[in-house]
C-alpha cells in the first residue's frame, strides 16, 4: 500500500509541475537557444565519451544482442557508427548525468519564470515535465539529430585518445583516422558553398523559368505540358511512376511520340525528342528545349528532395516549368537567381471551389460513404482493412497505395474514373497530382508514420491531398472531412502552409570517384556541417548497404553500381535477391537471371489462397530489382522477359482486385475478422484472455 501511495504522490507532483510549467515563455526560450543548448549538449557528451567507460551492443554466434566494453575489435565500428545511431537512451548511457547537464544549461537562462519554474519544482520532476513538453510538440529529437550531424567520426576518435580506458586502442586505428581526415577535408573543400557550381554545363546556359504557383486543381501542370507538347524535345519529371506512366500514355495519344523511362522500365518510341520519367532518371548531361518539373515544393523532401534540387540546378533545358504549391515560391525563386536564370511567374487559382463537408462532421464509416469518396489511410493493412468493410456493405472500391505495380494502380485509378468502382481507398499517393473523379475527400486517419516516429499530417500535406476532390469539369465544389478532429482539420486545410525555408541536396555523383572506400566517401560527406538554405539528404541507409557490400568484396566500382540500384530495406527477400546477385557479381560470375525468374514466375501463385496478393506485390520488387541491375550491369538480354512477368503479375493481381480479394484485418491469434480501425493485432477476447493468464 505504501508503494502505491509514493507512486500517487509522484503522480501528483508532475501533474502539479506540469500545471505550474510556463509553456508560453519556454517555447520563445527553445525558439531561441534550441541549437546553443544542443551544441552545449554535444560538448558535454564529447568529454564524456574522453573520460567514461563505454560499451557496445554486440550480437553473438546464435543472434543475440549483448552489451560489450570497447575493445580493439569494436572501436572503429563505434567510432563510425555511434553519431548516426545516437538517441536519447544512448546519450543517457555515454553520459549518465545528461538531466544534470540539461538542468544546468536550462538554469542560466535570464528568463525568469523559467528560472522560478526550475528552482520551486524538484529537479527530476521539473526535467521530466520539460522532456514530455519537448515530447509532445515534436521537439524531443533536435538534440540528437544536431549531434548526429555535428558529432564527427574524427571528433569521436580524438575524444578516445584522451580517454584513461581507451587510448592505447583509439591509437592503434591512428593510421585509418589519418586517412579519413584527409579525405574528409578534401571533400570538405571541393564541396562548393555555392552549390550551383556543381552543375559546371549548366552554368554555361542561360534558362528561362517559368514557375506555375497555385494549390491543388488549379491547371498548373496542364499549361506547362502545352508548352512541352509544342515544343522540338523535352522531358517531363515526375514525382511517381504512375504520373510519369500517364503522360507517357496521353502524350502519344495526342500525336506527341514520348518515350518514358523510370528506375523499373523503358520504353523507347521510334522517332520520339520527347520524355517521361520519374526525377530520379534525369540525364543531367543531355539538353532539351523545354523541361517540366512537376511538384516542385519536393525540394524539401527529406527522403527524396535532393533529386528535385539536382534537376532545377542542373537541368540543360532552355525554358523549364515548375510546377508547385505556394509555400515554396520564395524558395524556388532563391535558386533560380542563384543561377543568375531568368523566370516570370503565373500564378494559378483553384477552378473548383474546396470546403470543409458541413453534413459531415460527424462521419461515421462505413454508413456514410457516398459514392466519389476517397478514404484516406496510410498503410497498405489499413487500405486492405477498409475495402474489406466496404465490400461486406456492398459497395466495391479502388484501392490505391505505394507498393502496388504501377499499372495496377493506373487500373484501379482507371476503374474509379470510369465509373466501374465508386468509391476509392488510398493513401497520401493520391496527394502527387493524380487526377481523379473525387467529389469529396474522408480522412479516416489525420497521422502517419513517416520511417521515424508516428506524427500528425502537416498543413502541406492536409492541403495537397484534400485540395483532389472537386475535379474541375466534373464538380463545382470539392468536399473534405475527417473521421477524427473535424474542427481542427478544417482549420488547417484553409490555412497558409508555413513557407519552404530549405532544399535537400545529394551527394554529387563525382564525389564517388574520389580515393577511399565508397562507405568511407559517403560517411564524410554525411559529416560535412551544413549551414544555410541547402541541407544535405540522409544517405545512412547507402552507408550501412555499402559497407556490408565491402565486407564481401573491395572492387570500388561494382560497390558503387549497386549502391546506386533503388533498393527497399523493408523487402527481406528482395534484400536476400539483392546480396545473392553481388556476391555472385563480385566472385566475377554472371548470374543466371532466367533461374530467378523461373523462381518467382507468377504462374505458380494461385489467386485463391490468402497470401496471393502479397506474395504477387513481392515478385514485383524483385523484377524491379532485376531490372534495374540488368540496365546497370549492361546486362539487357533479358530484359523483354522481365518486362512480360512484371505484366503476368500485374495480370494475376488485377484477378484478385476485379473479386474485390481484399485481405481482412484478423487476430493473430484466432483468425477472427477484426474492423480496420481495431487497435493492436488482438480481438478483444483474446486480449483479456492472455491479460488473465498473466
Amino acid at each position: 500500500m505504501q508503494k502505491e501511495e509514493k507512486k500517487q504522490a509522484k503522480l501528483n507532483e508532475f501533474e502539479t509541475a506540469q500545471g505550474m510549467f510556463p509553456k508560453t515563455e519556454f517555447d520563445y526560450y527553445w525558439k531561441k537557444n534550441a541549437k546553443k543548448v544542443a551544441g552545449k549538449v554535444c560538448e558535454a557528451l564529447k568529454d564524456a565519451l574522453a573520460t567514461n567507460r563505454l560499451y557496445v551492443n554486440v550480437s553473438t554466434q546464435k543472434g543475440f544482442s549483448t552489451r560489450q566494453e570497447l575493445c580493439f575489435k569494436n572501436i572503429k565500428k563505434f567510432c563510425s557508427e555511434f553519431a548516426e545511431n545516437v538517441n536519447d537512451n544512448i546519450i543517457h548511457e555515454v553520459m549518465p548525468d545528461y538531466v544534470d547537464v540539461l538542468y544546468n544549461i536550462f538554469m542560466d537562462t535570464n528568463n525568469p519564470d523559467i528560472l522560478a519554474f526550475l528552482l520551486l519544482t524538484p529537479k527530476k520532476t521539473a526535467m521530466q515535465v520539460i522532456f514530455t513538453y519537448l515530447w509532445d510538440n515534436r521537439q524531443d529529437d533536435f538534440i540528437t539529430e544536431y549531434i548526429r550531424t555535428n558529432l564527427t567520426e574524427m571528433d569521436i576518435h580524438e575524444r578516445l585518445l584522451q580517454n584513461d580506458y581507451y587510448s592505447d586502442v583509439a591509437g592503434k586505428i591512428n593510421k585509418d583516422m589519418r586517412a579519413k581526415k584527409l579525405l574528409y577535408k578534401n571533400i570538405k573543400k571541393s564541396t562548393p558553398t555555392n552549390f550551383t557550381k556543381m552543375f559546371p554545363e549548366t552554368r554555361e546556359m542561360t534558362r528561362k523559368f517559368i514557375l506555375h504557383i497555385g494549390p491543388t486543381n488549379s491547371g498548373k501542370t496542364y499549361n506547362a505540358l502545352e508548352d512541352l507538347k509544342n515544343a522540338k524535345s523535352g522531358v517531363y519529371l515526375a514525382p511517381l511512376r504512375l504520373l510519369a506512366y500517364e503522360q507517357y500514355e496521353k502524350m502519344n495519344k495526342e500525336g506527341c511520340p514520348c518515350s518514358m523511362i523510370t528506375g523499373e522500365e523503358m520504353i523507347i518510341m521510334p522517332g520520339s525528342f520527347h520524355q517521361s520519367s520519374t526525377i530520379e532518371m534525369l540525364n543531367l548531361h543531355e539538353e532539351y528545349d523545354v523541361a517540366v518539373i512537376d511538384e516542385a515544393q519536393m525540394i524539401a523532401d527529406s527522403q527524396r528532395g535532393g533529386a528535385w534540387t539536382s534537376a532545377i540546378l542542373g537541368v540543360r533545358a532552355s525554358t523549364v516549368h515548375l510546377c508547385a504549391s505556394p509555400d515554396a515560391e520564395k524558395a524556388l525563386i532563391r535558386m533560380i537567381t542563384s543561377c543568375q536564370d531568368e523566370y516570370k511567374v503565373v500564378y494559378h487559382e483553384r477552378k473548383t471551389q474546396l470546403m470543409q463537408d458541413p453534413d459531415a462532421a460527424h462521419f461515421s464509416f462505413p454508413q456514410d460513404v457516398k459514392e466519389g469518396d476517397a478514404l484516406i489511410v496510410f498503410s497498405r493493412k489499413d487500405v486492405h482493412s477498409v475495402a474489406e468493410e466496404l465490400k461486406n456493405h456492398g459497395i466495391g472500391c479502388s484501392i490505391i497505395y505505394g507498393s502496388l505495380p504501377y499499372e495496377v494502380r493506373h487500373r484501379e485509378a482507371t476503374k474509379f474514373a470510369d465509373g466501374v468502382t465508386k468509391v476509392v481507398v488510398a493513401t497520401d499517393a493520391i496527394g502527387m497530382g493524380m487526377n481523379l473523379p473525387i467529389r469529396r475527400v474522408v480522412f479516416l486517419q489525420t497521422s502517419k508514420y513517416d520511417g521515424t516516429r508516428e506524427r500528425p499530417l502537416n498543413v502541406s500535406e492536409l492541403k495537397q491531398i484534400a485540395g483532389r476532390a472537386g475535379r474541375y469539369g466534373l464538380y463545382d465544389i470539392g468536399y473534405f472531412t475527417s473521421t477524427v478532429d473535424y474542427m481542427i482539420i478544417g482549420k488547417l486545410v484553409n490555412y497558409d502552409a508555413p513557407l519552404i525555408r530549405k532544399a535537400m541536396i545529394n551527394i554529387p555523383e563525382d564525389f564517388l570517384n574520389k580515393e577511399g572506400r565508397v562507405s568511407t566517401i559517403l560517411e564524410m560527406w554525411n559529416q560535412i556541417p551544413q549551414t544555410g538554405f541547402y541541407v544535405k539528404g540522409d544517405v545512412s541507409d547507402k552507408i550501412r548497404l555499402a559497407r556490408l557490400l565491402e565486407e564481401i568484396s573491395d572492387d570500388k566500382e561494382l560497390v558503387k553500381t549497386f549502391v546506386k540500384i533503388p533498393l527497399s530495406l523493408d523487402s527481406k527477400e528482395l534484400f536476400n535477391e539483392f546480396m545473392k546477385y553481388f556476391r555472385i557479381t563480385a566472385k566475377g560470375e554472371t548470374p543466371d537471371l532466367s533461374k530467378t525468374l523461373r523462381r518467382y514466375n507468377p504462374i505458380s501463385i494461385d489467386v485463391e489462397s490468402e497470401d496471393a496478393l502479397q506474395q504477387l506485390e513481392t515478385y514485383s520488387t524483385i523484377y524491379d530489382f532485376l531490372y534495374s541491375y540488368s540496365r546497370a550491369t549492361g546486362n539487357d538480354s533479358e530484359l523483354d522477359m522481365i518486362l512480360i512477368a512484371k505484366r503476368d503479375i500485374s495480370e494475376k493481381i488485377f484477378q484478385i482486385l476485379d473479386k474485390q480479394g481484399f485481405i481482412a484485418k484478423t487476430c493473430t491469434r484466432c483468425g477472427k475478422k477484426l474492423i480496420w480501425s481495431h487497435k493492436g493485432n488482438l480481438c478483444d477476447a483474446c486480449y483479456e484472455n492472455r491479460k488473465i493468464r498473466r
